[in-house]
C-alpha cells in the first residue's frame, strides 16, 4: 500500500492520526529526554560564568599576597633632600641612612672662544697647517689649508676628537659677529682644552694660522664634603660614594639627605589584600548559600572545590604563630560582618618600630615561610594553569558541557528518526482507515439501496 502524501495526514482518520498528535508525542519525549540535558547545559554555563568570576577574584587576591611575600617589596626606598640643589636616588635594598652633603664648587666644563670673524666662510690659515687639540691626556690633529673656513673647521672638531670636544659658531653681534666656541663634553680638571698649531705666527708671517682661543671657563672638579669628609669628583653626578646611591649636584649648596624604607607599597598591598578578600568571601558566601524557606541554592552549593576554597582562605587567618604574632598585630582585624578591616596607623607604627619583624612575619626567612608566603602558595594551588583546583574544575565543566551537547545532538537524531518512521506509519494507517471508510460508505449505500428496494 502506497504511503499517502504528507499533506493528507489525518484526513482519512478524521484527525486522529495527525501532525498535531505527532507533535504532542514528540514534545512529551523531548520533555523527558531533551529538557533534562538542556537544564544541565544551562547549569554548567552558569557555573562556568560564575567560576570565571571567582577565579578572577582569587587571582586578584593572590596579586596582593604575591607582593606581600616578595622580598623586593621590602627593599624599596624613599629619599628626601632638604635642598633641591642636590638630588639623590637610591636603589632597592640600599641601607637606610641619613647624611649631609655640602657642595663648595661644582665640576665645570672647559670653554674657549676664538677671535671674531666677519662671516662663517672666513678662512684663518695662510698655508697648510695642523691644529692640535689636547684634552684628557690625548692630542687630536686636524689638518687645515688656506681654503679651510671657520665653519668647516667647526664641523671637523667633534668627530676628530672622538666626541670629547664640541664646537659651535655663535653670532654675538657687531661688525665681526661670529666666534668659534670649543667646549669639553665632560666636566673635570682633566678636560681642560689646549689648542696649538704647527705654524707659529711669531716664526713666519707667510705661514700664519690665525686662530686665537681665549679660555672663558676653566675646567674644574667638584669639591664637596660627605658628613664632613672632603671628596673630589670630575663629575657633578656621584654614583660611587655610597653603594646603590646616586647623587647629583645641581648647585653649590648644602643638604641633609635621608634614605628610608618605603612602606607605601606594603601598605597598599595590605589594603588591597583586605579589599580583595572581602570581595571574594562575599561572592563565596552568595554562591554557596542555601535558603531552607525558599529551597533555593547558590550556584556552587554542595561543590567540594568551592567549599574547599572558602575553607582555605579562612583557615588560620588569625592564628597565632610560634612568636605569638597574628594579623591583628599589624592592623588587620575581622569585623562583626565577617569581613576584614585594615588600620593603616597600626601598621605604620609597627613598620617604624620594627620593620624587620613585619617582613619576617609577612614573608618569612630562609628557615620559615611567613604568613603571606603560605597564603600565596595556597591560592596558587587553586589557580595555577593546568594543575589548579579551580582550573581543573573549569576543565571538567567545559568537557561535561561538550559531552552533554553531543548527547543532546544524538538524542535529537534518534527522535528525528523515530518520528520520521512514526509519520510514515501514521500516513499508512491513515490511508488504510480512509480506504476502509470509503469501502464502508459504499457498502452502506448498497445496503441502504437494497433495503429501500425491499420496502417498496
Amino acid at each position: 500500500m502506497a504511503t499517502p502524501p504528507i499533506s493528507s495526514l489525518g484526513i482519512g482518520s478524521n484527525g486522529v492520526l495527525s501532525y498535531s498528535v505527532i507533535d504532542k508525542l514528540r514534545k512529551a519525549d523531548e520533555s523527558v529526554i531533551i529538557k533534562p540535558i538542556d537544564n544541565q547545559i544551562a547549569q554548567n554555563k552558569t557555573k562556568l560564568n560564575d567560576l570565571s568570576i571567582l577565579t578572577t577574584m582569587t587571582a586578584s587576591l593572590k596579586s596582593a599576597t604575591s607582593t606581600l611575600s616578595d622580598e623586593t617589596s621590602y627593599l624599596k626606598r624613599t629619599v628626601t633632600s632638604s635642598n633641591t640643589g642636590i638630588s639623590v636616588s637610591a636603589e632597592d635594598g640600599t641601607e637606610p641612612q641619613d647624611f649631609t652633603f655640602d657642595v663648595s664648587t661644582l665640576a665645570k666644563r672647559d670653554i674657549n672662544e676664538s677671535q671674531a670673524f666677519n662671516k662663517t666662510t672666513d678662512t684663518f690659515a695662510t698655508a697648510d697647517d695642523t691644529i692640535h687639540l689636547a684634552i684628557d691626556g690625548n692630542t687630536y690633529d686636524i689638518a687645515v689649508t688656506s681654503d679651510t673656513t671657520i665653519n668647516e673647521f667647526k664641523n671637523e672638531v667633534y668627530g676628530a676628537t672622538d666626541g670629547k670636544i664640541t664646537a659651535s659658531l655663535l653670532n654675538v653681534g657687531g661688525d665681526n659677529p661670529y666666534k668659534l666656541v670649543l667646549k669639553s663634553t665632560d666636566t673635570g680638571a682633566d678636560n681642560a682644552i689646549t689648542v696649538t698649531t704647527d705654524n707659529n705666527s711669531d716664526s713666519d708671517d707667510s705661514n700664519d694660522t690665525n686662530l686665537t682661543m681665549t679660555n672663558i671657563q676653566k675646567a674644574g672638579d667638584l669639591d664637596a664634603t660627605f658628613n664632613g669628609v672632603s671628596i673630589t669628583r670630575s663629575s657633578n653626578t656621584i654614583d660611587d660614594l655610597i653603594t646603590g646611591v646616586n647623587i647629583v649636584a645641581n648647585d653649590a649648596v648644602s643638604s641633609n639627605i635621608s634614605i628610608k624604607q618605603d612602606n607605601s607599597a606594603i601598605s597598599d598591598a595590605l589594603k588591597s589584600f583586605v579589599d580583595k578578600y572581602n570581595d571574594l568571601i562575599n561572592n563565596l558566601n552568595e554562591s554557596t548559600k542555601y535558603d531552607a524557606n525558599t529551597k533555593t541554592a547558590g550556584t556552587f552549593q554542595g561543590s567540594s572545590q568551592i567549599r574547599s576554597l572558602k575553607s582555605d582562605i579562612n583557615t588560620n587567618l588569625f592564628s597565632v604563630d610560634s612568636k605569638g604574632r597574628s594579623l591583628e598585630d599589624y592592623g588587620i582585624t575581622l569585623n562583626s560582618a565577617g569581613l576584614l578591616e585594615f588600620n593603616s596607623s597600626v601598621f605604620d607604627s609597627k613598620m617604624q618600630s620594627d620593620s624587620s619583624d613585619v617582613e619576617n612575619y609577612f614573608r618569612g626567612d630562609t628557615n620559615t615561610n611567613g604568613f603571606f608566603t603560605n597564603y600565596n602558595d595556597m591560592l596558587s594551588s587553586y589557580i595555577n594553569p593546568g594543575t589548579g583546583i579551580l582550573t581543573r574544575f573549569n576543565t571538567d565543566l567545559t568537557d561535561n558541557t561538550k559531552s552533554l551537547a553531543e548527547k543532546k545532538a544524538n538524542a535529537i537524531t534518534r527522535l528525528d528518526t523515530k518520528y520520521d518512521i512514526l509519520t510514515k506509519k501514521f500516513g499508512a494507517y491513515d490511508a488504510m482507515i480512509s480506504k476502509f471508510n470509503s469501502s464502508f460508505q459504499s457498502l452502506s449505500m448498497q445496503i441502504s439501496s437494497m433495503t429501500n428496494g425491499t420496502n417498496k
